[in-house]
């Protein structure tokens, strides 16, 4: 009997071994895999419309600052905190990048620096409400916006800024290299520069530390105080620079541009958070979930989806994907006891022999 249990238990475990491997794979990619379902789909649907090179082009473009703002939603996230003030320092940074041009006469090299300066110190502030007057991030972050907003209409009184601005500063988001669009070069670089702080170095490893258990990571000797302000700089940075992307991109500025995008941001960044690391935010899972958002709402405004089917679709696909991520985050976790639970089992048995 025992020999006959014993011989069965290899054949088993090959059999979970396999099973978990499919569903691996399909929790890691099956959004990837749905993506370029819905892409293929539409493509077939609408040939003439969707299925063109200039409409890929279009939609691979257009997104870039969205998936900027991800990234700036999801920094934050990481350490364990909330950060609503992403959109309306995008909204302030294009306003003083395009403003400062114009209205001022600054070379557009010394716009864009002051206008990322600016916006690190908004990140500075946030960290510093939130980790020295020990302020809710949700809170904070939602008063800040408050008050970025009021800044934005002061400096344009309410009205929009027009004028000549140079072309070195339009080509930013307008000009191409070898036929890709500079914002789409601009947003590699900085996926690539995320991805390896990220995975490769300490920096990137205390960052998830300090999210899964900030006070587990106190202890062994990580300072989160500073990784949850250097996080809302980070993001505040990110934020600047996907302002100074849409600024060049219209060649105008209004304060009250932006704010539609906190949606597809904050979904990006959640629903990244169930696909190639499950139950972790991460660069490449954020970049596949905006691009999926992104050819759903285009196919289907295609096939004649009403105005309003986009606001309505961005907010549920948030709701989905914070749940999606929150269901990732506990099989995760759950996985991640059930095999130290197994190694316990093991030494034991090991003692025991």
């Amino acid at each position: 009997m025992m020999s006959n249990a014993a011989s069965s238990e290899p054949g088993v475990d090959q059999s979970r071994r396999e099973r978990d491997g499919l569903f691996g794979i399909l929790g890691r990619y099956g959004l990837l895999l749905f993506m370029l379902a819905l892409l293929v789909a539409f493509s077939l649907i609408k040939r003439q419309t969707f299925a063109t090179l200039d409409n890929y082009r279009s939609i691979l473009d257009n997104q870039t600052i969205v998936v900027l703002l991800a990234f700036a939603a999801m920094v934050p996230l990481i350490v364990g905190r909330f950060d609503l003030s992403v959109a309306p320092v995008l909204s302030i940074s294009h306003v003083l990048a395009v403003g400062l041009i114009i209205k001022q006469g600054w070379s557009p090299a010394l716009a864009i620096a002051a206008t990322l300066v600016a916006a690190a110190l908004t990140g500075l502030v946030n960290g510093l409400i939130v980790v020295g007057l020990k302020v809710d991030a949700f809170v904070a972050t939602l008063g800040t916006s408050s008050v970025i907003g009021g800044i934005a209409l002061a400096y344009t009184k309410g009205k929009s800024i027009l004028g000549k601005i140079p072309s070195s500063f339009t080509d930013i988001a307008r000009g191409r290299w070898a036929g890709i669009p500079h914002a789409v070069l601009i947003v590699a670089v900085v996926a690539v520069v995320l991805a390896v702080v990220l995975g490769f170095l300490p920096l990137g490893r205390r960052m998830y530390a300090t999210g899964g258990n900030e006070r587990a990571a106190r202890l062994t000797g990580i300072n989160t105080h500073r990784y949850v302000v250097g996080a809302f700089v980070a993001s505040a940075v990110l934020a600047g620079i996907a302002g100074v992307i849409l600024g060049s991109r219209l060649g105008t500025a209004s304060p009250s541009t932006g704010g539609s995008l906190l949606l597809p941001a904050f979904a990006g960044a959640f629903l990244g958070a169930t696909t190639v690391q499950p139950g972790r935010f991460n660069v490449l899972g954020t970049i596949i979930a905006v691009y999926t958002l992104a050819i759903a709402v285009a196919g289907l405004q295609q096939m004649g989806a009403p105005v309003w089917f986009e606001p309505v679709f961005n907010g549920a696909a948030l709701v989905l994907a914070v749940a999606s991520s929150h269901w990732a985050l506990r099989h995760r976790q759950a996985r991640a006891k059930a095999r130290e639970i197994a190694m316990l089992d093991e030494s034991r048995a090991g003692d025991l022999g």
